[in-house]
């Protein structure tokens, strides 16, 4: 599993919106968000810049990625 720390999450409203926006991004699955650490792992092989693209006009930023996560 990979893990990237996301600002903006606040509530279970944005937990849903960033599952989904996850979960539809072409390569990955399961992606699961914790607002205990402001955190989304997931399963799965893109890049950085994609998940970037996929969060471009959303109130969420990319604090860091922790690709080497292993649950």
């Amino acid at each position: 599993m990979k893990k990237v720390y996301i600002k903006g999450i606040c509530c279970k409203g944005c937990k849903k919106q960033l599952e989904n926006i996850f979960n539809n991004i072409y390569g990955i699955k399961n992606a699961v968000v914790s607002q205990d650490d402001c955190s989304i792992t997931y399963d799965g092989y893109v890049s950085e810049r994609v998940i970037e693209q996929a969060l471009k006009g959303t109130d969420y930023e990319i604090e860091k990625f922790d690709i080497e996560h292993k649950k």
